[in-house]
């Protein structure tokens, strides 16, 4: 049987420093990691999250996205990438 899945994906965006910082987001109900990827997307392109990076748009195409997993105590762990 397979149920809602959850999602923690995360984009790169460079500093004003020259840096590199990464966002994450959580994303629940849904299966497919694509689809976690454009609604984590969708999220980090709306205006507050834009500007709070100075208007830096995310690059989808480079989201590192991972499925939560619990084990069977309850706790929550990170599986490795999703390969899109």
């Amino acid at each position: 049987m397979v149920t809602e899945t959850s999602w923690l994906v995360g984009f790169e965006f460079p500093t004003t420093g020259g840096r590199v910082t990464q966002h994450y987001y959580v994303v629940f109900g849904t299966t497919d990691p694509a689809r976690a990827r454009d609604i984590a997307l969708e999220r980090a392109e709306s205006p507050g999250e834009r500007a709070a990076r100075g208007g830096l748009h995310a690059d989808g195409e480079r989201a590192d996205t991972r499925r939560l997993v619990s084990d069977p105590l309850g706790v929550r762990h990170l599986a490795a990438p999703c390969r899109l």
